[in-house]
């Protein structure tokens, strides 16, 4: 927006430089580029106010005190007007002139031949010149209809259309969808806050106007001059926000600049206001001060805050024309802008020594564990097409197909699987931490699922991911991880051919088993094995520093043999409940593993460290508790032991 120096000045008491008045719109915020006294104007979106000369010098008042312009004191009569405003949404506020000369002027007066001198723009004819001077004047856009042309059933809606449309400009548009358009017996005459038509256009001749002025909402305008490829200023102005009240004002300052010009044979004013309500913003001087950094007297706050337009009361009132101040922070915005932020002493950021996190979180350390077992992390989308009955509805879902919040991880895992094995990837090791969404509230859930082989490497190229296999990472997740043993238990859950619910100190968790291949759309029947845990409650506990005993350790070791790999974890479970339960026993852990499924043969060899902090073992000492090992793991159906 191109502004001419000596225009602003006309509006202002004080006469800055212009040198000094362009410093200080940079202050204020107002990006501009000097064209010898030109001012070519950047205004940010927010400030669609500061789009003309009447809002530059308002937002000047506080250095230079700003004129009011002058404006026709007439008694206006009613004007009988049959308008239907279907749209009062899209446009609460909107007034008509009517307006009639004795004559059209041959000549203007400077102020407003100075506006097409100044600026380089082009005449068009005597009411249009004038409403196009009146935008830059004030800000606000008006639309003259040649009164003559006004004929049949006048109103404003919005509306599907299929039709084209001829513009002021002589150019012809097919509009499309819906737009807010002005229309008389159902002929679109105008598109609202954009361009009027060429229908009702005023000519060198017309003495006899209507002309319109109204509040349309922004959003409502926002790119419907770009979607028609038009130019225009209204459409510029109106998807910036204009003032909401200043309707009946504007329209007196366009009757006074055509009684600056010809003589008024006839004038009235039709006018709707729905919307007149003033935003109020809960003003505190000591908040204030806090956002800005500097501690000002509430009195020096009001002085600039009273110069741009606002009352101060119980609350701040917000002028109709800044739509863009809602809160405090807004208001300590307009304070800083008026001092400059320039001029606030900086301050040492002061910021402090945060310790090293030591403390590792349970999703932290776990998702390490898995990672280094070759597992991959996957992330899935939160919102799914069906979860049952219990799923919990969007209101307003982005995608009609995924209205519902998921309640289970294992849903999304599956669909991960799915789409792996159908692209021939026959090792599958995936888990997830995510929330799921139940009518009770949020659980954060951990999900494990494994598929095909162990590793493709020459020793476990046949080896294939089995339910031991899930267990034994479980077990070490519980063991390692959290220092709790779980407990199992055999039971039936849909969507698993087989389940064994989990259990830490008593509490259900979740559990493990093997996925029904029906449950999974693939191609591929790899079996898959899943493990589902709720994990809100999960604290992983301190390191705790455990001296080193000044006495030799001695080494045990029993070779068990197994009937089938379900054995491992009862074994597993009563080894580790004997290492916990003595305090000499201090480690055991498998060094030798050996099977043969054509033969029937699975073994494990248990190495087991013996070591006290105050003295040397005895052989005995050992013994009792190896003979104690050996006869539990022998108690235990398919367990026997080499050499007994």
């Amino acid at each position: 927006m191109k502004i001419a120096y000596s225009h602003l000045l006309n509006l202002l008491e004080q006469q800055p430089k212009l040198k000094e008045l362009s410093n200080l719109l940079f202050q204020l915020g107002h990006e501009h580029e000097v064209d010898g006294e030109v001012l070519d104007m950047e205004i940010t979106p927010n400030r669609g106010d500061c789009l003309s000369l009447k809002g530059l010098a308002r937002d000047l008042n506080y250095f230079y005190q700003a004129k009011e312009l002058p404006k026709s004191s007439m008694t206006l009569p009613a004007l009988e007007l049959q308008f239907d405003n279907k749209a009062q949404d899209l446009c609460p506020n909107i007034s008509f002139m009517q307006i009639e000369i004795e004559q059209v002027p041959t000549k203007y007066e400077p102020y407003l031949e100075a506006y097409f001198t100044d600026l380089g723009i082009n005449k068009n004819n005597f009411f249009t010149d004038i409403s196009n001077y009146l935008a830059y004047e004030s800000g606000q856009p008006t639309h003259c209809f040649d009164h003559s042309s006004i004929r049949g059933h006048f109103s404003l809606e919005k509306k599907k259309l299929k039709t084209n449309f001829k513009t002021l400009l002589d150019t012809e548009i097919k509009l499309t969808d819906e737009n807010l358009v002005f229309s008389l017996d159902n002929e679109v005459i105008s598109l609202a806050g954009v361009m009027g038509g060429a229908s009702t256009a005023c000519s060198a001749n017309t003495t006899k106007v209507l002309v319109e002025c109204a509040y349309f909402q922004p959003e409502e305008i926002l790119g419907k001059a770009r979607k028609y490829n038009l130019s225009s200023e209204a459409a510029y102005k109106f998807e910036r926000g204009v003032d909401y009240l200043c309707q009946e004002d504007v329209l007196r300052r366009f009757l006074q600049i055509i009684a600056d010009h010809a003589e008024v044979k006839s004038v009235s004013l039709y006018s709707e206001q729905s919307k007149t309500a003033l935003v109020e913003v809960p003003y505190d001087s000591d908040k204030l001060n806090a956002v800005v950094g500097i501690n000002f007297t509430e009195k020096e706050q009001l002085g600039y805050l009273n110069a741009l337009g606002f009352q101060s009361g119980k609350n701040m009132t917000v002028p109709a024309h800044r739509s863009d101040v809602d809160q405090l922070n807004d208001l300590a915005e307009e304070v800083t802008r008026m001092i400059g932020y320039d001029n606030i002493p900086p301050q040492v950021l002061a910021l402090p020594v945060m310790a090293k996190k030591q403390k590792r979180s349970f999703e932290e350390l776990v998702g390490n564990y898995l990672v280094n077992q070759g597992c991959f992390e996957v992330i899935n989308n939160p919102f799914t097409d069906f979860e049952g009955k219990e799923a919990i509805l969007v209101d307003n879902p982005l995608d009609k197909q995924r209205a519902m919040l998921r309640t289970c991880l294992m849903n999304s895992i599956r669909s991960n699987i799915a789409y792996n094995q159908n692209r021939q990837k026959d090792s599958i090791k995936f888990f997830e931490f995510s929330d799921i969404y139940k009518a009770s509230g949020n659980e954060r859930c951990f999900a494990l699922a494994i598929s095909g082989r162990v590793n493709k490497n020459a020793a476990e190229f046949n080896a294939q991911l089995d339910y031991a296999y899930l267990k034994g990472m479980v077990n070490s997740i519980c063991s390692d991880i959290l220092k709790v043993h779980p407990t199992y238990e055999l039971t039936n859950k849909r969507g698993y051919d087989f389940y064994e619910s989990l259990s830490l100190n008593g509490v259900k968790l979740g559990g493990l088993g093997k996925v029904s291949k029906d449950t999974i759309n693939s191609k591929v029947k790899t079996p898959v094995f899943a493990c589902e845990l709720t994990i809100d409650n999960l604290v992983v506990p301190e390191n705790q520093f455990i001296p080193t005993s000044d006495f030799p350790a001695s080494y045990r070791d029993l070779s068990f043999s197994l009937t089938d790999l379900d054995k491992v974890g009862m074994l597993t479970e009563l080894i580790d409940d004997t290492t916990n339960g003595n305090d000499l026993l201090t480690e055991s852990f498998i060094f030798d593993f050996f099977q043969n499924k054509k033969l029937n043969i699975l073994k494990l060899g248990f190495r087991f460290k013996f070591q006290a902090e105050d003295k040397s073992l005895t052989d005995k000492e050992i013994d009792q508790i190896m003979d104690k090992l050996v006869s539990d793991s022998l108690a235990l159906d398919g367990i026997s032991i080499e050499g007994l």
